[in-house]
């Protein structure tokens, strides 16, 4: 016969197990975090820390912008699609800061990326956009701003080139990926233009 005390120690594991599993945990955890893996895309060290240059085509097709016509310019820049749902509340505070700050030097840039060009001038329509919206129909741009995750992604460009973003936050799908961001809140989006100001 087996003594009581034994069988107690088997229903538990020895306590040096116990620390074994715990440390191989959080050794796991930490090469993680070395890693990246927690961290939002948009603030990971491999996304561009200045502003990439870029030539693009209005949406209108009358012309083109340049990032070289406003170097030395605080800039929003907003990647947006017709179809996302968050787009469509961030576009009238995007246009509300374009007309309230743009006396004071702000530039915005919409770009369209993934989108129809019908679906997108009814967007531009729709919320009455008037600040420029280019497309980047090749994904050029995006791929150049590697933080980018889904829509809409916003990055703020101070006067001296720097760039930086909101973390990303959103519904993710199975394999990781952001499929939608939601919409910046107002308040955010104020600080972070009067920040560039």
């Amino acid at each position: 016969m087996v003594p009581s005390n034994e069988l107690e120690d088997l229903k538990e594991p020895p306590r040096s197990r116990r620390a074994l599993m715990l440390a191989l945990v959080a050794l796991a955890v930490t090469a993680a975090l070395a890693r990246g893996v927690f961290t939002p895309a948009g603030d990971r060290a491999n996304g561009p820390t200045k502003l990439p240059d870029f030539d693009l085509p209005l949406l209108s097709g009358k012309g083109e912008v340049s990032s070289r016509s406003f170097e030395g310019s605080p800039v929003v820049i907003n990647f947006w699609a017709s179809w996302c749902l968050p787009c469509r509340e961030e576009a009238p505070l995007l246009e509300r800061a374009w007309r309230g700050y743009r006396d004071a030097g702000l530039v915005v840039i919409g770009v369209n990326a993934r989108d129809s060009q019908g679906d997108a001038v009814s967007f531009v329509r729709e919320f009455d956009i008037t600040y420029p919206v280019v497309v980047d129909e090749d994904l050029d741009l995006m791929h150049s701003m590697s933080g980018i995750v889904g829509w809409p992604q916003t990055f703020f460009v101070e006067r001296n080139g720097d760039l930086s973003t909101v973390p990303a936050h959103g519904n993710r799908g199975r394999d990781g990926a952001t499929v939608n961001l939601g919409a910046l809140e107002p308040a955010v989006l104020k600080r972070r233009i009067e920040a560039l100001l």
